[in-house]
């Protein structure tokens, strides 16, 4: 009896302890299965996101082999200055490394047309190794993508080739291809596919080779994809493209494990596996909630600063048109950029940067409404989205209130930096009713307020787009003036005021425009400064001096000390210091002779940097001046800790010196300043006897203006 109970008992125990874990083991499979099948959805998701993307991006680049086949049937054929139109479709249209025309399959032009002068004279339909897809183009009259393949010059590309056909007198005709190149890591990096990486996502992107009909992976993480993935196609033209994601779930083998484990030994013990079978599908429930929420985030968010990504703007801006419509208020997107924010990478560092660009965020987000949108672009660059107004006032208000909060001082660690930043804003319905063209627009307008002067807000005009061209036109002109040698230097004498005696010249920049004559610097050197040319400009500049010293040495004993502009732009550079070092010791140019002049101003926007790059250049021998001293906010305590020679008094003091007795005052105070810190005063500008004698009794050291004489040139100076 005791042995059949035993038996029993045994049976029983047998019997609950396959029972409860046989349940143990389902809960733990049942809710791990609940917790991939959304996960995988989620998955679906962000795959569907990215794949979008590429496709929107890739027929964005591609647009512009449209715009190029629309201009050779504008011109019956006939392409006038591809270059320039090619650099500004380029421009306006992101993405793309060069542009081509191949007549009668041919390639004839290329820009750039650095580095690509090979494929000029290529046959794309007899020589080339895809003229598989150039002949499908022509056959179908569409636009065929070649590639990914990879190029010589290194990197991968695909190529969209784009048939042109002309009416002619028998009808139509094959003109030839329009095409566009374009990376495929610039294609990949305007996706979120890298920073996901970062997160544990890993990727591939393939296609079926168009010769084996083979599956060919051409883009991939650097972690290989794990067994549960997601796919779905990429339509790119003449074929599709395969994207596939997966995501390495963390601790999900070991919890498998663990909890088979786990059920074993407590379905030895009844009341413990009670409350583990109770409390894990709370547990598995939590953390689906915390996955789900973090790929949601990563789908639509900028991992840096937490703002909303350029997608998300993007579906909220459609929306938003669509509500504004409805209730017939006004929709306004801007674009805000900072200014100079790459002298803050180059100076403080890439960390200093990142923390920057968060604060800014903060800041921006502070500054509008609650239900307003602010994003992140990339870079610097920023976008904010304010729908519910009433009128372009509202969006004046919001857009100065943005202004101001940016440009007030940032403490990163030790230092502090300060930064501005400028506002493009369009509006809708005024401007446009499409959420592409709101976005284009907003940037033409950013474009166009950062050439008007920075730290400031613009709204897109119609007349924009023609202003870009003139601009342009006007940069090329330029560029072209420092190539045809258009450019001459003139030299205006810096007197000595005790003994009448020449003391330094200073170098002046002239431009002799073929067609409007000689030009005066305030003409042209804001462009040079807007566009970067300012930097060929100033090296013309330094190597003509050097040139004019070396020369000049050679025939007078004691050649006058030279005295030399140099822009921010210029002081900004990476290796400013070490590029002019380097120049004065080619030309076998003393340091000594030469005198770099920098502004009051341009110092005082970063004390410390510009402190680094001034005592570089001391150190070397050069000489330094300030140029248009009083103008700034300079005071006595920052003067002492820059290696100067020399204050150059602003013309603004000297002009109504006679009348203005405070005037006077100022300089008798500036020049005490001067004689404190042991460095010597110049006042420029000026135009009459009168002012000469009331600067020699105010203590001056030189003066320069036209009262002695005109600027000249080198051959006609008298020193």
């Amino acid at each position: 009896m005791v042995g059949s109970l035993y038996k029993t008992g045994q049976l029983n125990s047998i019997f609950i302890f396959f029972v409860v874990f046989l349940v143990g083991i389902y809960w733990i499979y049942s809710s791990e299965l609940q917790r991939e099948n959304e996960q995988y959805l989620l998955l679906g998701q962000v795959v569907n996101s990215q794949a979008s993307t590429i496709e929107r991006r890739l027929s964005h680049s591609l647009s512009t082999t449209y715009i190029l086949a629309q201009e050779l049937r504008r011109a019956n054929g006939e392409f006038v200055d591809f270059d320039k139109y090619a650099r500004e479709v380029i421009r306006t249209i992101s993405g793309v490394s060069n542009l081509q025309l191949a007549p009668k399959g041919i390639i004839a032009q290329i820009y750039p047309l650095k580095g690509n002068e090979k494929a000029i004279g290529h046959n794309l339909l007899v020589d080339d190794s895809r003229k598989k897809e150039a002949h499908m183009a022509i056959a179908k009259r569409k636009l065929t993508l070649a590639g990914p393949f990879d190029l010589i010059q290194g990197g991968v590309a695909v190529i969209g080739r784009n048939p042109v056909f002309i009416e002619g007198q028998d009808g139509e005709y094959f003109w030839g291809f329009t095409s566009a190149l374009i990376f495929l890591n610039d294609l990949i990096s305007i996706t979120d596919l890298r920073q996901l990486e970062s997160a544990g996502y890993s990727f591939e992107i393939s296609r079926l080779h168009p010769d084996s009909g083979k599956e060919e992976v051409f883009a991939r993480s650097i972690s290989g994809l794990s067994f549960a993935t997601y796919s779905t196609g990429v339509s790119v033209p003449n074929g599709t493209w395969k994207l596939t994601m997966s995501r390495v779930s963390s601790g999900v083998k070991i919890f498998l494990i663990s909890g088979t484990i786990g059920s074993f030994f407590t379905a030895l013990i009844i009341s413990m596996l009670s409350l583990r079978i109770f409390r894990e599908p709370h547990r598995l429930k939590s953390v689906v909630e915390e996955k789900t929420k973090e790929l949601e985030y990563f789908a639509f968010h900028d991992p840096l600063t937490g703002l909303a990504n350029r997608q998300r703007l993007r579906e909220s801006l459609e929306r938003q048109i669509q509500e504004m419509k409805a209730k017939d208020k006004y929709l306004t997107v801007m674009y805000v950029d900072l200014d100079d924010f790459k002298r803050v990478n180059d100076t403080m560092g890439h960390e200093a940067g990142d923390r920057l660009l968060q604060i800014v965020a903060k800041r921006i987000k502070g500054s509008v409404r609650n239900n307003d949108m602010v994003a992140r672009l990339g870079g610097d660059e920023f976008a904010i989205l304010l729908a519910d107004l009433d009128g372009r006032d509202d969006a004046v208000t919001i857009a100065s209130n943005v202004i101001q909060s940016i440009v007030l001082p940032v403490h990163l660690g030790p230092r502090e930096a300060i930064v501005s930043a400028t506002c493009g804003i369009t509006v809708f319905p005024e401007d446009s009713e499409n959420a592409d063209e709101l976005l284009r627009y907003a940037d033409l307008a950013l474009y166009a307020s950062k050439r008007s002067g920075k730290n400031r807000y613009g709204f897109f005009e119609q007349d924009m787009q023609k202003e870009a061209h003139r601009w342009l036109y006007l940069e090329d002109e330029l560029l072209n003036a420092i190539r045809n040698n258009e450019l001459i230097l003139v030299y205006q004498p810096v007197y000595s005021l005790g003994s009448g005696e020449v003391a330094r010249l200073e170098a002046l920049i002239r431009w002799n425009h073929p067609q409007r004559g000689l030009l005066l610097p305030e003409s042209f050197i804001d462009i040079a400064e807007q566009t970067g040319l300012i930097i060929p400009l100033g090296q013309w500049i330094l190597k003509e001096v050097c040139e004019f010293i070396r020369e000049g040495s050679e025939y007078v004993q004691d050649v006058p000390v030279i005295s030399v502009n140099i822009s921010a732009r210029q002081v900004s550079e990476p290796n400013f210091a070490e590029y002019v070092i380097g120049v004065l010791d080619k030309f076998k140019v003393t340091p000594a002779g030469m005198e770099l002049e920098i502004t009051e101003t341009m110092v005082m926007e970063d004390v410390e940097f510009s402190l680094k790059v001034l005592n570089r250049l001391r150190n070397a021998g050069l000489r330094l001046a300030m140029d248009d001293f009083g103008t700034g906010h300079s005071s006595l305590s920052q003067l002492k800790r820059l290696p100067i020679d020399t204050l150059k008094i602003d013309r603004s003091f000297i002009i109504d010196i006679e009348t203005d007795s405070q005037d006077y005052q100022i300089i008798e105070v500036i020049v005490a300043m001067a004689r404190k810190l042991g460095v010597a005063v110049v006042a420029e500008g000026i135009e009459s006897k009168t002012q000469l004698e009331l600067l020699k009794q105010a203590g001056c050291d030189m003066g320069q203006g036209i009262y002695f004489g005109e600027p000249e040139g080198r051959d006609n100076l008298k020193i």
